[in-house]
């Protein structure tokens, strides 16, 4: 309880330094002011209409993928599983690109085809997971190569069309240029997602354990577990449709749950709720600062962090 209320805090600063950051500087209290008063005029429109929907974005996105990330690593009891690692952000990103920059006419759709994306590469790594005796290092690094795969191909979707610098800045994993648009199409997956995850709590912390005691205990394994592979591509879909693949925060974040708040599922969802939206709305302030006033990629960000934890926790695996 400390611990979430203590992120929870941290997290309410993080929102008022981003609401404040960017190339019209905006101190804590102005912005309070402003959100009050609703003046002056040009500090409101500024905060209300482009940064706002964009720190709400950053919350939403950071505790979709954190969920995503739990949700993956209790199905799969592989500790370096999330939707990067198993290429489901991959999957997502390479549908959503293909749909635009070949299908034109289907741009609409192109939450759908992010669905479908991240749900045949989750297809293609439960498969592999079930038919082979992999260890849970080779089968994170046989994800990671599908995701190399899938990005190679977008790279080479994107040259041969010409593709606008847009939709390059997205596929790295950004939040710049959001919309209330973007909040209204994320908000339901995320609080759906959450939801389920929350009521389901019980029944998906007993997929870390074996199935043969999973089903002593009552529980219908292959129903929980399918609902779980439902929820993940749902919450890293979304993700994906509107920011583009962010990366590590599904990885980090249940690790950082466990080291804060113990092995509960129950307590780990609780504290990654308010942990992945800290990381990433933390991230999005970084790629604000980096090269002031120009913006970079959140999803960069997260990569550098990310990266050598991966590293380190895959050392960690391969050595026990």
């Amino acid at each position: 309880m400390i611990s979430c209320l203590i992120s929870l805090a941290a997290l309410a600063l993080v929102v008022a330094v981003s609401l404040g950051v960017g190339a019209t500087g905006i101190d804590p209290l102005g912005t309070l002011r402003t959100l009050v008063t609703g003046t002056p005029a040009s500090a409101h429109n500024l905060v209300v209409d482009v940064r706002m929907p964009r720190v709400l974005l950053t919350v939403l996105i950071g505790a979709s993928l954190a969920t995503a990330g739990l949700l993956a690593q209790t199905l799969t009891r592989n500790p370096l599983a999330s939707p990067q690692t198993f290429g489901v952000n991959a999957g997502a990103a390479a549908a959503i690109v293909t749909t635009i920059v070949l299908f034109p006419s289907l741009g609409g759709f192109s939450v759908v085809a992010a669905f479908a994306g991240a749900a045949l590469v989750g297809v293609v790594m439960w498969a592999l997971s079930a038919a082979s005796s992999m260890s849970t290092v080779s089968l994170a690094l046989a994800g990671m190569t599908l995701q190399i795969l899938l990005s190679a191909l977008v790279q080479a979707v994107l040259i041969m069309n010409n593709a606008t610098q847009d939709l390059v800045f997205w596929l790295a994993g950004s939040v710049t240029g959001a919309q209330w648009s973007d909040v209204t199409l994320l908000l339901p997956f995320t609080l759906a997602g959450c939801t389920i995850a929350l009521i389901g709590q019980r029944h998906f912390g007993l997929l870390a354990l074996d199935t043969a005691t999973s089903k002593a205990l009552g529980q219908n394994t292959n129903q929980v577990a399918g609902l779980a592979a439902l929820v993940v591509v749902a919450l890293a879909g979304a993700s994906v449709a509107v920011a583009g693949p962010i990366g590590f925060i599904g990885l980090i974040v249940p690790h950082i749950s466990t080291r804060i708040v113990g092995s509960s599922f129950t307590h780990r969802l609780m504290f990654g709720l308010v942990c992945g939206p800290l990381l990433f709305a933390s991230a999005d302030v970084i790629a604000k600062l980096i090269a002031f006033p120009q913006e970079t990629p959140a999803g960069i960000v997260t990569a550098l962090i990310g990266a050598p934890v991966f590293l380190l926790l895959a050392l960690r695996q391969r050595s026990r």
